[in-house]
């Protein structure tokens, strides 16, 4: 417990100066080189990405899909990603973050030596992409490979044209968004999918601070009232919409899409189930602990550590 709270407390001493929240990102991603190790967790999560695109809920076919990546961070590593699997670099947007020339090599070599499934990553396509770890920057790079990166303003608007992509995909961003913000971009994201295209977003629905410290309950957070958590995680570095899933899925349906799969990620199992199999999972808080807006929250909820939100724009 004691490594949670001193993180929270460094994240909140930053917080409490103008520019605090920059200043811990630029430490952090630019001095620091923290990012090298998202590549490393990219790898490991992009192909169960991959397969589950590909399989009977979603039924996409990789080759030449229009593929645009949500706060995708500050690795080039989903475009590179995206053309090894569709042949396309397609689009990453970001509201903060922005691409480092220091992670190119890191995230081309991370790209190249993932464990995609077999036959979907073409031979060419390797050779394309292998020399561009010595490209001059980032932005020749990502263009050799017709990628895109561009950035949200603070109207929230995505620079993306209408019924422009096939698939969407965030993982580990949207549940730092307000529930408004997190709505008007549903919509965004309505607008620019296809007709038929797929939102395929993660939620992480633990309290961070249980990344420091995995003695601390995975749902900790829901333990506090809405005006505690305002006063003590309610600023850019540790806020965490604490949205239950239940919650997350009525705003997809809001947006218009059908749903397709909601899966759920158990401990301590760390696998993503459907249905019944949640019951397996054990529960991130007793309910007797929960703030009382949390109290009514199913028992899927509570054994919810993480969700994979599988959702399609109707073809009418």
């Amino acid at each position: 417990m004691l490594r949670a709270a001193l993180k929270g407390l460094m994240l909140f001493g930053f917080d409490r100066f103008p520019g605090g929240a920059r200043a811990y990102r630029e430490l952090t991603r630019c001095h620091m080189g923290t990012q090298a190790t998202h590549v490393d967790k990219l790898r490991r999560v992009w192909p169960g990405y991959v397969r589950v695109w590909m399989g009977p809920e979603c039924g996409l076919c990789m080759d030449g899909l229009d593929v645009w990546v949500h706060e995708a961070g500050w690795t080039p590593f989903p475009l590179f990603a995206n053309y090894l699997t569709t042949g396309k670099g397609g689009v990453i947007t970001n509201s903060e973050a922005r691409l480092l020339d220091r992670y190119l090599s890191r995230a081309v070599n991370g790209a190249l030596e993932t464990d995609w499934p077999r036959g979907k990553v073409p031979e060419h396509r390797r050779q394309a992409v292998e020399p561009l770890c010595w490209a001059a920057d980032i932005e020749s790079a990502i263009g050799d490979i017709s990628g895109m990166s561009k950035t949200i303003d603070k109207t929230g608007a995505v620079p993306l044209t209408s019924a422009s992509r096939d698939l969407c995909h965030s993982g580990g961003a949207l549940e730092h968004y307000s529930p408004d913000r997190l709505s008007a971009f549903l919509g965004e994201c309505y607008r620019v999918l296809r007709p038929g295209g797929i939102a395929s977003h993660v939620f992480d629905h633990r309290d961070h601070l249980h990344h420091a410290d995995k003695g601390r309950q995975f749902l900790d957070h829901l333990r506090l009232s809405d005006v505690s958590y305002t006063i003590a995680f309610g600023h850019p570095l540790t806020y965490h919409n604490r949205l239950l899933p239940c919650e997350v899925a009525a705003l997809f349906d809001s947006a218009g899409f059908e749903r397709i799969a909601v899966r759920r990620m158990i401990l301590p199992q760390r696998e993503y189930v459907l249905d019944e199999r949640v019951k397996e999972g054990q529960p991130g808080i007793a309910r007797v602990s929960l703030a009382r807006r949390f109290r009514d929250a199913t028992d899927d909820d509570l054994r919810t550590a993480a969700a994979h939100y599988l959702y399609r724009k109707p073809l009418i």
